[in-house]
């Protein structure tokens, strides 16, 4: 799950990704975010926590994308041939 060692740490990850994403809500936030803010503690060392889906950590232990990253933009619409 995504750990964030201080504020300044994971303000970062917001702008790199809660900041680009649609289900960022410019009210609520991002809701993976507040969820590892909320649960995060008493989640880190739960193996089957859905944190650990949500921001998965990289083999060298940074934070990697976030699983329900979807960047903003026009929609687009695949449209397959029959």
């Amino acid at each position: 799950m995504g750990y964030f060692s201080n504020s300044s740490e994971g303000e970062a990850y917001e702008r790199t990704y809660c900041a680009h994403c649609r289900h960022q809500n410019d009210e609520q936030g991002c809701p993976v975010m507040l969820a590892h803010l909320i649960h995060g503690y008493a989640d880190c060392n739960n193996p089957d926590s859905i944190l650990h889906l949500l921001i998965p950590r990289t083999p060298d232990g940074h934070n990697a994308e976030c699983g329900l990253f979807l960047p903003r933009g026009p929609a687009t619409r695949v449209v397959r041939e029959a």
